[in-house]
């Protein structure tokens, strides 16, 4: 699936969206399309960051309980519904690892791994992709969510803006500073 393209919508898409928002605020049984729409995609986000498919759903299933709890809290701001969803994700994912009922993983390829080293300074040979990895346990949950929506998803900075409420260039800023915290910690490991 390609993201970038599966994340932009239309601005009738998101009016249309913000409709279905809306009737479903008055009929709880009216978020059902949104509910469809979104799953596979929220769930598959939360997988690639647990060990297990039953805390994957477990997680996810609490990720849309939260979010029909709050939406009269939901402010549409000209971004899919599904920003606010992974958010939402990205939240209780992190409840979840501090209260240790569900073990952070991360799951990566070898192109992944190649794209990381490569904005790292370096190849992908054996050593290499252990360091990397040695780098990445070294990082915070959040961090290692930022580089998972940036490398491993090929998430445009947008959309990550638009997850962690910041604007584009703020999570250019961040990835940056999460790229050179990361080359201090690669380097520092040979």
């Amino acid at each position: 699936m390609n993201l970038a393209s599966s994340y932009h919508q239309t601005r009738q898409q998101i009016e249309a969206e913000a409709a279905e928002i809306e009737a479903a605020r008055g009929n709880p049984a009216r978020f059902a399309p949104l509910y469809n729409r979104y799953y596979a995609r929220i769930l598959g986000f939360v997988y690639q960051r647990t060990e297990s498919k039953d805390d994957a759903y477990d997680v996810t299933q609490q990720v849309f309980i939260t979010a029909l709890e709050n939406l009269g809290k939901y402010k549409s701001q000209g971004v899919p519904f599904s920003a606010w969803l992974f958010r939402i994700a990205l939240n209780e994912l992190s409840r979840q690892y501090r209260r240790a009922k569900v073990r952070q993983a991360v799951n990566i390829d070898d192109t992944q791994v190649a794209d990381v080293l490569h904005e790292l300074g370096d190849e992908n040979t054996a050593q290499t992709d252990a360091r990397l990895m040695k780098t990445i346990a070294r990082l915070d949950p959040d961090e290692v969510s930022l580089l998972e929506m940036r490398f491993f998803e090929q998430r445009p900075f947008k959309e990550i803006g638009d997850i962690l409420e910041i604007n584009e260039a703020a999570a250019k800023a961040r990835i940056y500073r999460l790229l050179e915290r990361m080359k201090t910690i690669y380097s520092a490991l040979v």
